[in-house]
């Protein structure tokens, strides 16, 4: 479906870690690579011309990023699980979960992440690490988020 080419020609690295930058890279050919509308941008640190900046531009103003900070995106950041699955979330409209009680030990009512994960869960997106555990800080691999990806879009 053309959402990534690789690493390279002949490989893809599903076990290196995801930056940021491919997550939004990744999002956005999920969603057709559509161009950005608006000029309004905040991210400094996200230099006009990459590879990646479009994509950025587009999470933005579709309100599926607020980025790292007020300024900054964090290209090259590893991307962690309970951010995929927020940026996930975000761009399916942060539907409200049917669940109010989270089946993962680590994941509390106060993270930014408790709703995207009860859906993410919900959805099948993500059964978590195990039965009992989401690992939301956990840097998140390259074959997870494509995973991720395959299974929000299937």
């Amino acid at each position: 479906n053309s959402v990534t080419a690789g690493t390279t020609v002949s490989t893809f690295s599903p076990s290196n870690s995801c930056t940021r930058a491919q997550n939004a890279v990744f999002l956005w050919h999920a969603a057709g690579s559509p161009e950005p509308r608006g000029t309004e941008f905040p991210f400094t640190d996200v230099p006009a011309g990459s590879w990646y900046e479009k994509a950025i531009r587009w999470a933005y103003e579709q309100n599926i990023t607020s980025g790292t900070s007020k300024t900054t995106f964090s290209p090259n950041a590893t991307c962690t699980r309970g951010q995929i699955v927020t940026f996930l979330w975000k761009m399916n409209g942060s539907p409200e979960p049917n669940s109010t009680e989270s089946p993962f030990t680590d994941v509390k009512k106060s993270d930014y992440f408790y709703k995207a994960s009860l859906w993410a869960q919900e959805q099948g997106i993500t059964a978590g690490t195990s039965k009992t555990t989401f690992s939301p800080n956990m840097t998140c691999t390259r074959g997870q988020t494509v995973t991720f990806l395959y299974r929000n879009m299937a």
